[in-house]
């Protein structure tokens, strides 16, 4: 399991989540933590604290069979590199990702629209691709600003790369087809999500060059296929789930009806 941004492993509610899983599902649950807790999740590099999750799962024993994955809101995507890029001895099963930026942010959180979060967003936009920034604030990794997609794909550290953007990458085979191999994937988002925008980035929708929520069908990235994400909902194995209330609002009873079963499969 990986917790969400400024959270860490040892906090209750993670402890509580965890321990309900592992008695729903039967399985060890572990959580993966980088660095100092809550502040790794806050300060530092997307792609190296990713790259370390995987180091850590490809040490553990528990992981060298078949194994589940489950991120929270930016753990989300921590999540899907172990299942799209992690050199290791297990293979990813399932996966289950609540409230992540799949297609990334094109907003700081909690700021969505007014005069003042306008220019805050602005100046976010004019500063997020800068070198320091993107080594020193994780959440730089996966802010997406379509109206600035050279800057994004050239200078963004880590989410172009997961999502196959870089059309020469040697690794974009490879991703595609360890994402391509999982058993079934299930994305939650939130209906009144104020930390994500847009909140459809979780079920991988993107804005357009106009600001407007594409539909996933209607996106080039879906249509060409580029990650196997429209194989698998083609096939059946993907489950897109709606959660009523704000970002990682979800119930007891979420967990024990909807987690749990699909954590089984």
């Amino acid at each position: 399991m990986f917790h969400g941004f400024g959270d860490f492993c040892l906090q209750p509610g993670d402890i509580q989540f965890n321990e309900m899983l592992s008695k729903g599902t039967g399985a060890t649950v572990k959580c993966i933590e980088v660095g100092v807790p809550m502040i790794g999740s806050i300060i530092g590099n997307m792609e190296t604290i990713a790259e370390e999750s995987c180091r850590k799962i490809a040490a553990d024993k528990t992981f060298h069979g078949e194994f589940n994955v489950i991120g929270l809101s930016q753990g989300g995507l921590l999540a899907r590199y172990i299942a799209e890029e992690c050199d290791m001895p297990g293979k990813v099963r399932n996966i289950v990702t609540l409230g992540g930026p799949h297609m990334g942010v094109a907003a700081v959180p909690h700021c969505f629209e007014g005069v003042a979060c306008d220019v805050v967003n602005m100046v976010a936009k004019k500063l997020v691709y800068n070198t320091l920034v993107q080594n020193w604030l994780v959440p730089a990794g996966y802010f997406r600003d379509v109206n600035n997609m050279v800057e994004y794909e050239k200078k963004s550290v880590f989410l172009p790369a997961l999502n196959n953007e870089h059309s020469t990458s040697e690794y974009a085979k490879l991703r595609k087809g360890n994402f391509g191999n999982i058993n079934a994937g299930l994305f939650g988002m939130f209906s009144e999500d104020t930390m994500i925008y847009p909140k459809e980035t979780a079920w991988f929708q993107s804005l357009n060059e106009k600001g407007e929520v594409m539909k996933l069908e209607d996106s080039d990235w879906y249509k060409n296929d580029v990650i196997g994400l429209k194989t698998l909902n083609e096939a059946g194995k993907l489950t897109f789930t709606e959660f009523k209330g704000d970002h990682l609002q979800f119930t007891t009873d979420d967990i024990k009806n909807t987690l749990i079963p699909f954590l089984m499969k």
